[in-house]
């Protein structure tokens, strides 16, 4: 397990120096160098995004630390995968690869459910892409998301550290493909073979349900390979973010954004 490894403290400690490194990082480098053009207000567009981040931290936080201690619990009881008998590391990749299914899944059915639409729409209605979306979800979503995960790590097996670990391989992907920054096309197109890259991701931000109802993968791209999903367009220039009716700047405010899924 990843814990004979790193201990869990260090993996936390890991996880959040990371997330805002690599955060801060991009968003210095898509100010220098971005894909569209340069926007204006950046910093009130962070303050937005950042903002329905640190709510999301009051279900996350407590959250993170029930799923530890049920997670732990669960093995005594089931070990999920564990009977298997595999080397640590092996069953390691393999929980990691399981968890990055269900996130591909769980995008997926944020798309395909009208119930789970209206939460998730909150991240797509955000017209001006750049890293800081990557935090901006509806807190409704967290929450559903948190208890419908929590029984499927217990059937696989997954311990807290696998959990942290994932998170560590998968947010500076998050990260990435959000990001506004400009990279050359073929370093794109070779990233993709693996990750998903932010010339796939702002197809999946498109106005067009045809175009965002694409490219559903978190960390790995092989999912949206596999099941028929993935979509790939090297010119964007006709590309329009954002949702029609409501990426309006008026629509585009912290209590507005919340209240808009208990709306008609």
């Amino acid at each position: 397990m990843a814990e004979n490894f790193v201990s869990i403290p260090d993996l936390r400690i890991l996880l959040y120096g990371t997330t805002i490194s690599v955060g801060v990082l991009f968003w210095i480098y898509e100010s220098l160098n971005p894909y569209f053009s340069r926007q204006q207000h950046r910093a009130l567009h962070a303050k937005l995004n950042l903002s329905i981040a640190a709510l999301n931290l009051l279900i996350l936080l407590p959250s993170g630390i029930l799923m530890a201690f049920l997670l732990g619990w669960s093995k005594t009881a089931w070990t999920g995968i564990g009977i298997l008998a595999l080397p640590p590391v092996v069953e390691a990749i393999l929980i990691i690869l399981l968890i990055d299914l269900w996130m591909y899944i769980w995008h997926r059915l944020n798309h395909e459910t009208a119930l789970l639409w209206r939460f998730h729409s909150i991240h797509h209605s955000d017209s001006a892409l750049d890293v800081t979306t990557c935090w901006r979800f509806h807190y409704m979503e967290i929450l559903i998301s948190e208890l419908l995960r929590l029984p499927l790590f217990m059937l696989i097996g997954a311990g807290i550290e696998h959990l942290l670990l994932y998170s560590l391989l998968m947010t500076p992907v998050i990260e990435f493909q959000h990001s506004n920054i400009s990279i050359p096309p073929i370093l794109d197109r070779l990233a993709r073979l693996i990750i998903p890259t932010p010339m796939m991701h702002r197809l999946h931000h498109s106005m067009l349900r045809t175009e965002h109802d694409s490219n559903y993968g978190s960390m790995l791209s092989i999912w949206d390979r596999l099941f028929g999903s993935l979509l790939v367009r090297d010119n964007l220039d006709s590309l329009r973010l954002g949702l029609n009716d409501e990426s309006d700047s008026e629509k585009q405010q912290l209590f507005a954004l919340l209240l808009r899924p208990f709306r008609p």
